[in-house]
Parts: structure tokens; sequence; C-alpha cells
């Protein structure tokens, strides 16, 4: 397991780099100070064998044999000199200094000689008196280069050690810290499905590289959040359209239960002795469920139109005043059969709304029908349309009418949202119809109402769907 991690294996890749760019040169130069060290003490004995031949060779000429004997002592006292001998010609005999009990007996093993004539100058001719040998050792000169080499080979370990550590702890730092924090995180993402982003910052690869995986977290985590919002709407469209299915199915039974039964009631009137009157009256039944049955299979495909492409096209602008005045005289009879009163405030020059002539006039026909049909008998409804550079157009509709709880403002633009206030069932997919028209012109849907007094609706467009009057009148002039 530990040859498995990334720190160890750089750790032991730095460690004998360090030792191997180190170690060579050590043993080259400590092989190459052995060789010197030999070199010097052979060159030592050399000399010291060529000092003392001159004297030496007097002493042989002069059979001073004390003095041979005392200059072989000399020698010896030199820890480096291990056997000292004078050889005679033609078996003349040797010489041995004094310390030299037993020279039969001396071990040869590990022992380097010099051998040099001694020779005595008689007449200009050179007679040979016999040969100097000296016998040296390296053993003292190695024992204290071993001693040195012991000591070198100490502080290079310790400087091994010493940046083994720095290494160990700068890999660490450059290396294993982030590899461990993307190891863990890396866990979490396979356990927990939980993302840590990892906390380090370098400019170098490995720098890059969290950088990058952080950024796969982050785009992984906003797939995650956009699929499970993506999910969550899904569902809440399921649930709505399957809650649109059956109160859609239970609106469009209620007006056709209507017409099968009177229907059925005018099939077999005999049966049921129906007079004039009442097959009047169950005919005004018929018609009064097929006009509402007509208008909701109308306002279904209106719903499913604002869906689809088709909510899109042929925009054109629209002048808000006209429009708006016109759709009040056209509810005029509505409104005088309930005993209510419609007036209109409207601003002078308001600008041209860019949006669906059909769109607009529902949007208007809806609010202004529902403001009318929830107004008791002598109330009063209120048209106004306002205009600033800010907040852009404003269509208020309001009336004196029955209200509604403040508790149920949040659901009366769903479709088929039923509340029963003063009487009166709210049913149907009018203000759906006016939000979804209102929302696809960007514009924005408010409603303020309270229980017997009265409603205020609000639609409001942005400036970016309106044309100035003036901007309308230039381009005419150019065409």
């Amino acid at each position: 397991m530990v040859f498995k991690s990334v720190r160890t294996k750089l750790l032991i890749i730095c460690t004998l780099s360090v030792l191997v760019t180190g170690l060579v040169p050590f043993l080259f130069f400590e092989v190459r100070f052995f060789q010197l060290e030999e070199e010097r003490i052979a060159q030592r004995a050399l000399d010291v064998a060529t000092k003392v031949s001159v004297p030496l060779s007097r002493s042989l000429w002069d059979y001073d044999e004390s003095t041979v004997l005392l200059v072989l002592d000399t020698l010896m006292r030199d820890p480096d000199l291990v056997r000292v001998r004078i050889i005679l010609p033609d078996n003349g005999g040797e010489f041995y200094p004094a310390s030299d009990l037993n020279p039969e007996s001396f071990e040869l093993t590990g022992i380097d000689f010099v051998r040099i004539p001694l020779t005595y100058t008689v007449f200009e001719s050179e007679e040979i008196l016999g040969h100097l040998e000296i016998g040296y050792t390296t053993e003292r000169a190695y024992s204290e280069v071993w001693t040195r080499v012991f000591f070198d080979a100490l502080i290079f370990v310790f400087i091994l050690l010493t940046l083994g550590g720095g290494a160990a702890v700068a890999i660490n730092r450059a290396v294993g810290r982030p590899l461990k924090l993307l190891s863990h995180s890396i866990e979490e993402m396979a356990t927990q499905k939980k993302p840590i982003l990892v906390k380090w910052r370098s400019d170098d690869e490995l720098g890059q590289t969290v950088e990058a995986y952080n950024n796969m977290l982050i785009t992984i985590d906003q797939h995650e959040r956009v699929l499970t919002e993506a999910k969550e709407t899904a569902e809440i469209a399921n649930r709505a359209k399957t809650s649109f299915l059956a109160n859609m199915s239970h609106e469009l039974r209620t007006p056709l239960n209507a017409i099968i039964g009177f229907s059925e009631i005018l099939m077999k009137e005999k049966d049921y002795k129906v007079d004039q009157e009442r097959r009047e009256e169950y005919l005004g039944y018929i018609f009064e469920a097929g006009s509402s049955l007509m208008t909701m299979v109308s306002d279904i495909q209106q719903i499913s139109r604002l869906e689809s492409a088709e909510a899109g096209i042929q925009d054109e602008a629209l002048d808000v005043t006209d429009e708006v005045l016109g759709c009040a005289r056209a509810l005029e009879l509505r409104a005088a059969d309930r005993g209510v009163i419609v007036e209109c405030s409207m601003q002078e020059g308001l600008p041209y709304l860019k949006t669906n002539a059909q769109g607009f006039k529902q949007i208007v026909v809806n609010l202004l029908s529902n403001a009318i049909h929830f107004t008791p008998r002598g109330g009063q409804v209120e048209v106004s349309a306002l205009f600033d550079e800010y907040h852009g157009l404003s269509i208020r509709f309001s009336d004196t009418g029955i209200g509604i709880k403040k508790e149920d403002l949040p659901f009366v633009t769903d479709p088929f949202w039923k509340s029963t206030e003063g009487g009166e069932e709210r049913s149907g997919l009018g203000l759906s119809i006016v939000k979804a028209i209102t929302e696809r012109n960007k514009g924005t849907l408010s409603i303020d109402s309270e229980p017997g007094k009265g409603t205020s609706v609000t639609v409001n467009f942005p400036t970016e769907r309106l044309v100035e009057r003036s901007q309308l009148l230039n381009e005419a002039e150019a065409s």
C-alpha cells in the first residue's frame, strides 16, 4: 500500500536521484584520493632511499658497519617503512637494522618494496656495493583515509536525509495534499453523491487539473439542479394536466347533462304534459347550456393556441384607447341589463401597444365581462389606462362587486378554479387566458380585492412592447 502512493514514489525517485548524483562523485574522489595516497607513499619511500643511499655507500666503502646499522635503524623509525635491508652483491650477505631481530619470519603480505643500487665512485668509475631495499605499506595512510571517509559518509548521509526530508515536505505540499483532497472529493461523490470543491490553487499543471475538476463539479451540480427543476416542473405540469382534465370533464358534463335532460323532456313532452310556456323555458335552458359549452370549448382552444407557436405571430401596433373603448361599447348592453355603470378614463396620448389584436381584445373583454358579472345592480365598473416611461402601460379594471377572499387570490388564475362568493360561482378559463396572453407580451397581471368592496385587476405592459405615436407617424410619412 505504501508503494502505491504517488508521494512515496516521487520521494523514492528524488532520494535515488540525490543518492546517485551525490554518491558517484563522492566515490570517484575518494578512489582518486586512495590512488594519490599510494603514489605519495611510494614516492616518499623512493625519496628516502635515494637520500640515504650516498651516506650508506660511503659507510659500506669504509666498512663502517656501525654507521650502516645506525642509518637502517633511523629508517625503521618511519611509521610507513616496515622493512629495511642492504643486500650485498654475489651473496655477500645482508645488513638489517638492530631492531629487526627475526627478519626471516617477516610477513611480506601487503608490502611494496623500493630497491636502489648503492654505488661508490672510484677513479671516475662507479662500483656497486650492494642494493638498498625498503619495504613500505599504506596501512596507516589507509586507516587515516578510512576515518576521513567515514566522517565524510556521515556528512553525506546527513545531507541526504536533510534533502530527502525537505523533498518529502515539498512533495507532500505540492503534490500529496492536492491529490489527497482530490481523492476525498471523489470518494464523497461516489458514496454520498455530494460534490465537494477542492480548495487548492497553484499555477502548475496540478493546479490546472484541480481547477478543471472544480469546474466539472460546478457543471454537474448545475445540470443536476436543472434536471431536478425540470423534473419538478414536469411533475407539477402533470398534476396540473390531470387536475385540468378532471375539472374540464366536470365542466363539460354539467351543460351536457342540462342539454340532454331538457332535450329528453321535450322529446317526451306529451308524457310530461309540457305546455308552451315550459317548452320555451326548457329551450332557454338548452340554449344557455349550449352557449356556455361553446364558450368553454372556445376558451380551451384559445389556451391551446397560446401554448403553441400560433400565439406569437401577427403582432401589430394597436391604439390602446380605441381598442378599450370599442370593447366597452360592445358590452354596454350587457352592463345595462345588469344595471351596472361602465366608465372609461384614458390618459391622452397613450403609446401604441405592439401585440396581437385578437389577444388584446380578449384580455379587455374577459376582464370587463368578469367585472360586470360580479358587480351587483347599481354598482360601477371603471376602466383606466396610464403610461409612464418607468412603469410602462397599465390598464386597470376596477369594480364595486362582491370581491375575492385574500386566501383565494393566488388561485383565481388557475383553470376551472371554483369559489362561491355572495351566491355567485366563479369558474372557467377567462383569467387563465388573460394571464397567458399578458405573459406572452412580457407583461404582468396583478389582482387586488377585498370581499364586499370590490376587485381591481391591473395589466401592465413593459416599455419594450410600446411604440410612440410620433414614431408611427414618422414611419408612415417615410413609407
